[in-house]
């Protein structure tokens, strides 16, 4: 197995789990993971490109060329080519690299150890700016007859550490623009007094009582209901269903 160490510089991560490791899609253990996405021609998404070609050549001699050449075989995707686009995945390239054991993670002070998983869910949020290590890595998997399952290059997580703040993917993007300038109704109605209500309402005079003997207007108030009908709103409440996210295709790769 042919395998190198890559360091991915600023990039946005998506659909970070590294407080705690994800259940996979096809099975197996939980794994710590999360997704770099960077622009085709940055630094470290041709690094990455180098680093697959490089790994694919040292671990498949003379078929790497046509196995490069060949949908999924390459960990690096184009986030046009997904059906449905998540946010800040257009016009990208973007990997996902996963590991067993808990990455290591480092705060912009590299000093900085975050371990806390209050302190991981603030720094490491989808959206979010991130220098990422990964081992890139050739594979096989075989069947138990030894016959070859299937190949490919796979990307492990080594250690993230944050670098900067941006918009989260999915969350409300709201600014002063958004909203109109009601200072003046505020302080106009900064003068407002709730009702005196320490005093209580006088209470309301006894009904006149018919003669004895008068006759009983008809009600109509069968059981316990008033006889005029009542106007009844019966607008339905909205139901707020939650978004559904959108997960990632996960590669089934044996690390």
């Amino acid at each position: 197995m042919a395998k190198t160490t890559v360091f991915l510089r600023d990039c946005r991560i998506s659909f970070p789990a590294l407080d705690e490791p994800k259940p996979q899609m096809m099975g197996g253990d939980p794994k710590y993971e999360v997704t770099a996405l960077m622009a085709p021609d940055s630094e470290a998404c041709k690094q990455l490109k180098a680093a697959v070609i490089q790994v694919a050549r040292e671990g498949f001699g003379q078929q790497a060329d046509r196995m490069l050449a060949t949908p999924g075989f390459s960990p690096v995707r184009s986030g046009d080519d997904r059906e449905k686009i998540p946010a800040g995945y257009a016009g990208m390239v973007y990997v996902t690299a996963k590991s067993k054991q808990r990455p290591d993670l480092r705060d912009s002070n590299p000093q900085i150890i975050i371990t806390d998983p209050r302190e991981i869910k603030d720094k490491f949020v989808g959206g979010y700016h991130c220098n990422i290590y990964v081992e890139v890595y050739s594979y096989q998997a075989k069947a138990p007859t030894g016959a070859i399952i299937k190949s490919g290059i796979a990307t492990m997580l080594l250690g993230v550490q944050f670098a900067a703040y941006d918009h989260p993917f999915g969350g409300v993007h709201l600014t002063a623009t958004d909203y109109p300038d009601v200072t003046a109704q505020a302080q106009a109605s900064s003068v407002y007094k709730p009702a005196d209500i320490s005093s209580p309402a006088p209470a309301p005079a006894a009904p006149a009582q018919q003669p004895q003997g008068a006759p009983q207007a008809a009600s109509g108030n069968a059981g316990g209901y008033y006889g005029t009908a009542h106007q009844v709103n019966q607008a339905s409440s909205g139901y707020y269903g939650g978004q559904a996210s959108d997960n990632l295709d996960n590669s089934d790769v044996p690390f």
